[in-house]
This record gives structure tokens, sequence and C-alpha cells, in this order.
């Protein structure tokens, strides 16, 4: 007989699996590294206020610290920005626009950098025979 529940050591696994919920954590990183740069904040300054490293705050803001963050986190972040926790993780289309867009941007950039590395080995291997 299965549980009724899932243990939360098995959420906690499979949080990246699901590529909606990682596509929202992106997201709401992204919102938050918009709110910080519309208000001249450096994330120094935000990790300061907020009591956690910039190294921390900056993977926050890529999304893939976001799984892990507590609601006190979530709560200072708000609070530093000066609204509710509710805005802060609400995200409405022009939120995910500006995410894709980003998205679209990074994986352009990656695109590029794996031609060229790829083009460079081409050049290097029959050197190296």
């Amino acid at each position: 007989m299965k549980p009724a529940t899932t243990p939360l050591t098995e959420l906690r696994i499979n949080t990246y699996e699901d590529p909606f919920l990682q596509h929202q954590y992106v997201c709401l990183g992204h919102k938050i590294a918009n709110i910080r740069i519309s208000l001249n904040m450096s994330q120094h300054e935000l990790a300061r206020h907020v009591g956690i490293s910039r190294s921390y705050l900056s993977k926050l803001e890529c999304g893939t610290g976001i799984s892990g963050m507590s609601l006190e986190i979530l709560f200072k972040i708000a609070q530093a920005f000066q609204i509710d926790v509710a805005q802060l993780v609400r995200l409405r289309i022009i939120d995910y626009k500006s995410c894709n867009a980003h998205l679209t941007s990074h994986y352009k950039r990656l695109e590029f950098l794996s031609h060229t590395r790829n083009s460079a080995l081409t050049k290097v291997k029959p050197k190296l025979s």
C-alpha cells in the first residue's frame, strides 16, 4: 500500500525535475533582482539587510537557491523592498515576459559560446594528433 503523502525528502530531491516549478524559481529570482536594481540597491546591501551572504543572494536571483529559501528570508527581502510579501511572490504576465527574455538572451549566449568552443576544438584537434 502506498503512503497517502509524499515524504518531504522526496519532494526536495525532485524539486528541479519539474520544469514548471524550476521556471517559477527562476522567474521569482529574476523579479527579486529586477526590484533590487530598480531601487539602486547592490547585492551586498540587500544581503546585509536580509542577513545572508552575497553569494547566496546571487543564487536566489538566479533561481538556483530559491527552493531552499525560508519564509523568513522571503519576508526580509520584501521588507527591504518595502513591499508586501504577496506582492513579491505574485508573478504577473509582465514578470514572465521579462524572465523569458532574460532566459532567451542567456540561452543565445550559451549557444554562441558552445559553437565557438566546438569550432576551436575542431581546429585544434588535428594539430594535436
